[in-house]
């Protein structure tokens, strides 16, 4: 027993003599590379030992910066080098943001802009490109740009048009970049009855239907009256009534208000144009109900203010969009357009 007490000794002795002697010819290395003896500690302390080589070539500030960084993650080590090496003369904080968003951005050069767009909550990483290309020429918020590009706003209206997905049903997006097919009409509109109509377009799809008659009876619990003044319209009605527009105040206003025949959401029989068609409908009783409670029963206000950069239009107080009660929810808390919505969550894939 006692030979067994004695070689667990001098294992233990040697063992401890050996780490020694490697911690001692570690922080010699680092010492020759020129690192004090405080770097050194931060070294070992937030560098893996198979990354330690990167200090002993030559003392390198940029190295302590980089793992001083508050953002800095340990296993990240060599993906922070591979972009540092391509990227010496930008800030270390943005080279840290850029690398820990995990989107793969190696080929693109680190920038201030850059790191501020990857920290967005809807940043699409094939939409890069453009971010930076708008965000480069316009001098607005990361926030803005990645809203603007993820509604093709950044592309000229009506310049890049595609056919809107009939499949996407509640959330087809139509506006000036996604038209609907030719001679589209759905094929289950029903007849909004006086109570819940007063104006000539009075059709709505089923489900929109029934969404908008329990928000109108909703309403009316509060003593609020609210009435469809225009819901669908087909393609030749919006025809007459956008060419009408463009005799009275020119094409470039109408375009502002009214939406070109095939691109407005009112042949989709999913929206309604509620009470009085005007600004006079902003800041009644019935327009700041629907602002609070809408979203409850699946519609979101379309057209919103501050947001015409994105949906192309002026901001619509009454005209309202069913989008369901899931996705209503969302971009009314997260202060969305159908656009921005969309791009993330039904384009990009993202779950909700």
């Amino acid at each position: 027993m006692k030979k067994i007490k004695k070689w667990l000794i001098i294992i233990i002795i040697v063992i401890l003599i050996v780490l020694c002697f490697i911690i001692f010819n570690r922080k010699n290395n680092f010492s020759k590379a020129g690192y004090s003896e405080k770097e050194i500690n931060k070294i070992v302390k937030m560098v893996s030992k198979d990354d330690y080589n990167y200090f002993y070539k030559k003392y390198d500030d940029s190295l302590i910066d980089l793992i001083s960084s508050k953002d800095y993650k340990k296993n990240k080590f060599k993906e922070y080098i591979k972009y540092y090496e391509k990227n010496s003369n930008s800030k270390i904080s943005d080279i840290v943001t850029i690398v820990n968003s995990g989107y793969d951005l190696m080929d693109y050069p680190a920038s201030s802009l850059l790191a501020s767009l990857v920290k967005e909550k809807y940043y699409i990483n094939s939409n890069v490109a453009r971010y930076l290309d708008y965000g480069n020429s316009n001098k607005i918020s990361s926030k803005k740009i990645v809203s603007i590009v993820n509604a093709d706003a950044d592309l000229d209206f009506y310049s890049k048009t595609n056919e809107a997905k009939l499949s996407d049903n509640n959330l087809i997006l139509v506006n000036k970049y996604n038209h609907l097919p030719d001679g589209y009409e759905p094929d289950d509109l029903v007849t909004l009855t006086s109570k819940y109509n007063s104006g000539r377009n009075s059709s709505m799809r089923k489900e929109a239907a029934e969404a908008f008659m329990k928000m109108v009876d909703g309403a009316m619990l509060d003593g609020i009256t609210l009435k469809n003044a225009s819901a669908y319209r087909s393609y030749s009605y919006q025809v007459n009534l956008y060419n009408s527009y463009v005799l009275r105040d020119g094409k470039e206003k109408a375009d502002i208000y009214s939406a070109r025949a095939g691109y407005s959401e009112h042949q989709t029989g999913l929206c309604t144009d509620i009470n009085t068609i005007d600004d006079s409908f902003d800041g009644t009783d019935a327009a700041k109900w629907l602002k609070d409670n809408a979203y409850k029963y699946g519609f979101i206000i379309r057209f919103p203010k501050d947001k015409e950069n994105v949906t192309g239009y002026k901001y619509e107080s009454w005209h309202y969009r069913y989008v369901g009660e899931k996705a209503a929810k969302i971009i009314f808390d997260e202060d969305l357009t159908l656009e921005e919505y969309y791009a993330f969550y039904v384009l990009n894939k993202k779950t909700t």
